[in-house]
């Protein structure tokens, strides 16, 4: 991956607040609470986001996976774009 995108990606997820979140998932017409917005940021936010750690991304996506399906399912809806960007499957 090429290192100024990794960044860029990086610095994009480590910065989503909440309002952030629900906008991105308007604009993905998909519809999360603030409650919903607040479980995903506390998960994503844990550590120091890296796309670029496979582990830490797994980790995350299993994490996210646990805490409610449903909700998993809207969070990849709302962060598919970035998977584009990653080097390997998080499935």
């Amino acid at each position: 991956m090429n290192p100024v995108i990794q960044q860029m990606v990086n610095q994009k997820i480590r910065s989503l607040n909440v309002k952030e979140l629900i906008r991105l998932g308007r604009e993905n017409n998909i519809s999360i609470t603030v409650k919903q917005a607040k479980e995903i940021l506390n998960i994503l936010q844990e550590q120091p986001f890296d796309i670029g750690n496979k582990k830490l991304v797994l980790n995350i996506n299993k994490k996210l996976k646990n805490l409610d399906p449903e909700l998993y399912n809207k969070v990849r809806g709302i962060l598919k774009p970035y998977e584009k960007y990653l080097d390997y499957s998080i499935d």
